[in-house]
């Protein structure tokens, strides 16, 4: 289904503001992420125990702390792809879609 207006399919239209916090985000201590000024999440490693749940709880928290540098990679590659300058599989945009709907709190 294609939008009329832009000619885009119609589930790559634009996405909703976001209103996280405003990265970068950092490890400021252990395991405590937020920007340089405050801790927006601190990530536990009570799943499990032992080496396992330590090495998936600091792999956590540099996903989080990635978290706004992600979300304006996925931004981009949706202008881009807006803009016609990018082909992208409709498998993989459904993923980008789905974690852009996830992030800004909307649906896929």
């Amino acid at each position: 289904m294609r939008n009329t207006a832009s000619g885009t399919p119609a589930h790559v239209q634009n996405t909703l503001s976001a209103s996280y916090t405003p990265g970068p985000w950092y490890e400021h201590s252990h395991r405590q992420i937020g920007p340089q000024a405050g801790i927006v999440c601190e990530v536990w490693s009570a799943i499990g125990w032992g080496d396992t749940a330590i090495t998936e709880a600091d792999a956590n928290c540099r996903l989080i702390a990635a978290a706004p540098e992600l979300h304006q990679a996925l931004t981009a590659i949706m202008a881009d792809y807006r803009s016609g300058l990018a082909a992208i599989r409709p498998s993989t945009m459904n993923q980008v879609v789905a974690a852009l709907a996830k992030v800004e709190g909307g649906a896929a």
